[in-house]
């Protein structure tokens, strides 16, 4: 009977899944409902400045500070032992973004997200994605597209279930997390 007790506690202890102590309000995310072996996107938006550079095998042209937009892609897997990262960066950069709002509904081949890096994430990032969930503010209508006005927002998606979020501070989730 104790041999038994013991192979049931390590089995709970090796698949009982990626243990995770979320706060009481961190717990309605979708992260926190994220189930073993399932995933949820989260998509970012953000306007920096940045210098444009043009190459061509005769010419190179530099231009001055453009604001431009920075678009992400984060997909959180739960493997059961722990939270896995994948990073994708978009090369559609126009500003004001007006397309963005369309990853709501369904990502689009245009986007051209390119994979970066994948790594395992601490309970601490984990949490910070939660909390960046939890405490970020509701789009309404004319928030949608990226504009001067709203210069950092966040799509969070899993399959048909999706939030459109205005983060209270300009953060960079990629720049955060070291990715």
């Amino acid at each position: 009977m104790r041999f038994f007790l013991i192979f049931l506690l390590s089995i709970t202890y090796f698949f009982g899944g990626a243990q995770i102590t979320f706060g009481e309000k961190q717990k309605q995310t979708m992260l926190a409902k994220l189930l073993p072996n399932d995933s949820v996107v989260y998509y970012q938006c953000r306007v920096t400045n940045a210098t444009i550079e043009i190459k061509t095998p005769q010419q190179q042209v530099e231009t001055k500070n453009h604001q431009i937009t920075f678009t992400e892609k984060f997909v959180i897997v739960n493997n059961n032992t722990n939270y896995i990262i994948k990073y994708y960066v978009s090369s559609l950069t126009v500003f004001p973004n007006r397309k963005f709002s369309g990853l709501k509904i369904r990502e689009k081949e245009y986007w051209n997200f390119s994979f970066k890096s994948e790594r395992p994430l601490s309970e601490t990032e984990v949490q910070f994605l939660a909390g960046l969930e939890s405490n970020s503010k509701e789009t309404i209508e004319t928030d949608y597209p990226i504009s001067k006005y709203t210069t950092n927002q966040l799509i969070i998606k899993q399959r048909k279930n999706f939030e459109q979020l205005l983060p209270k501070e300009k953060i960079s989730i990629s720049e955060l997390l070291k990715l």
